[in-house]
């Protein structure tokens, strides 16, 4: 197995009720902004099947400097705080090490 310095998250985003599209919305204007940013590889928008107001998000990054450099600054058209205004708790992140596969 080759080491790598790529970096994933998935981060679990629940919304207040009723406030899911908003969130995905909002999220997707994040995407955009990313666009651009040095070391973005993926930053996918996932809306869940059965939980119409949890977002899920699937990040993968080239390392940790280029996750924390794009994630701390502007975001583009939509910033963090509207993001948090959102949800209603806390996102659940979970870290990952990519290994390879299909489309990276």
């Amino acid at each position: 197995m080759q080491e790598s310095s790529r970096i994933g998250r998935y981060v679990r985003m629940v919304a207040r009720p009723g406030q899911g599209a908003a969130l995905a919305d909002t999220l997707l204007r994040v995407a955009d902004g990313l666009r651009s940013a040095p070391g973005c590889e993926l930053y996918l928008v996932n809306a869940s099947a059965d939980e119409a107001d949890t977002v899920w998000v699937t990040e993968v990054w080239s390392d940790a400097e280029a996750s924390d450099r794009a994630l701390s600054g502007d975001l583009g058209e939509a910033g963090i705080g509207e993001v948090l205004a959102l949800l209603a708790g806390p996102p659940e992140l979970v870290d990952l090490t990519p290994l390879g596969g299909a489309g990276l």
